[in-house]
């Protein structure tokens, strides 16, 4: 009980800042399903000293992972749910892959990758595998059965 307490008031001051003023409405915190334990052990992951690259800019960890999938010979286009920021992107896979910023949740059918961009980055980079991250609980995949199916074999392939 008391070590719940703890990892609230640590906690409390930065999802009202990430969270708070990225949705502008006080403390707020988005789930999907899945995305707790994706969660926690991202956060038990860092403080593991796992990814190297905390301090790298925001930019520069998107650049690695879609430049990976650009090289890539399948073109699936996903959403991106940061569970940690409580943030949603797009990733559209064209000839040139990018991530952007998505304004409204993904319907419970919709392809949707949960994961961080640090552990994204950690994928590209080869630092992780996609087995070790689905191990670790740092990935979930969500939406309909085939298209889960079909981003894992590409992922697997990739990572």
């Amino acid at each position: 009980m008391s070590r719940l307490l703890l990892l609230l008031i640590c906690w409390v001051p930065f999802f009202a800042n990430a969270c708070g003023i990225h949705q502008d409405t006080g403390l707020f915190l988005v789930t999907e399903p899945g995305s707790l334990p994706v969660f926690e052990s991202t956060v038990n992951e860092r403080q593991n000293g796992r990814f190297n690259s905390l301090n790298s800019p925001e930019h520069v960890k998107v650049y690695q992972f879609t430049n990976v999938l650009s090289n890539s010979n399948q073109k699936v286009s996903f959403s991106l749910f940061e569970p940690v920021k409580g943030h949603y992107s797009e990733v559209l896979i064209s000839e040139h892959t990018k991530l952007q910023h998505r304004e409204t949740q993904p319907s419970p059918t919709e392809l949707l990758l949960i994961a961080e961009l640090d552990v994204l980055e950690a994928l590209a980079t080869k630092q992780l595998s996609w087995s070790d991250a689905k191990t670790l609980g740092l990935v979930r995949i969500n939406g309909q059965a085939k298209d889960i199916a079909m981003l894992e074999r590409w992922f697997v392939d990739l990572f």
